[in-house]
């Protein structure tokens, strides 16, 4: 790795530290500075701003989940490990981020939450085909793909939402718990 990069991966590191722990408003170029004992000028050259390097961590982000699901997929081949996997890989990977940063980017940087709602939809819609997988190999009993996958990514949506979370203090995490257990189960009780 040249210098110019082995530089900007510490940036990053360290503004994810940061921003992950006390959210994208708190967090200043000066600290950032402080933690890589550089100057800011250093990071200025490199980055124009806090907002340029919040765009660089959210698209750093969304690679590592890209190939973290590719990895997946090729590991696994029955559908429900490969869906059970991925939600094992967004709740270690997105988690933290949703406790402050993402619930300051929707109101900071409008353009960039968006981009990564998109993200989050693209990835969401994955789960067509494995569901479509599942309903034919008996893994899955037989659903709609298409209104199974709708459902879902409703869900999604509604706890990606940081005004959801905070209203109902929830954390990421147990608002996803929930989901999954009422996406799989459903909402009947058991006779028994």
């Amino acid at each position: 790795m040249d210098n110019s990069r082995l530089v900007k991966e510490k940036i990053l590191n360290a503004s994810e530290k940061r921003m992950v722990k006390f959210g994208y408003r708190k967090v200043t170029m000066d600290e950032i500075a402080l933690d890589l004992h550089m100057s800011k000028n250093t990071i200025y050259k490199v980055f124009v701003g806090k907002e340029d390097i919040a765009k660089a961590l959210v698209k750093r982000l969304q690679q590592q989940l890209n190939a973290g699901l590719i990895n997946i997929e090729k590991v696994q081949k029955d559908p429900l490990m490969i869906f059970s996997d991925s939600v094992l890989l967004l709740r270690k990977q997105l988690g933290p981020w949703f406790e402050h940063f993402f619930r300051e980017i929707p109101a900071e940087l409008p353009a960039l939450w968006e981009e990564f709602l998109d993200f989050r939809n693209e990835k969401i819609m994955g789960i067509h085909s494995l569901v479509g997988k599942g309903s034919k190999n008996g893994t899955f009993r037989r659903v709609n793909p298409s209104i199974a996958t709708e459902a879902y990514l409703g869900a999604v949506k509604a706890i990606t939402n940081p005004r959801f979370l905070e209203q109902e203090n929830l954390t990421f995490d147990q608002a996803l718990d929930a989901i999954l257990d009422i996406w799989s189960n459903g909402i009947l009780k058991t006779r028994g």
